[in-house]
């Protein structure tokens, strides 16, 4: 949790250094984009549903955008 004004800053400047450090590295490989945006939507759909108070792990979420059904989790959660 940020405190003060101090704290702020210098997390703002740690996140100008890193997207520094991703121009640097731009244009990303596709196959890069495509991991990342994969990875980013399933942090967000975990997330999501763990705000709403699913009890899903983050793999098992993984396993049930795949198709699969997660053993012991109601309908609900799927």
């Amino acid at each position: 949790m940020i405190t003060n004004r101090k704290e702020a800053a210098a997390l703002f400047q740690k996140v100008d250094d890193r997207k520094k450090q991703l121009d640097a590295k731009s244009p990303l490989p596709a196959f890069t984009l495509k991991s990342l945006k994969e990875k980013l939507l399933l942090e967000w759909i975990y997330h999501s549903n763990a705000i709403e108070g699913n009890t899903l792990t983050l793999k098992e979420t993984k396993v049930v955008i795949e198709g699969i059904t997660v053993g012991d989790k109601t309908i609900r959660e799927h």
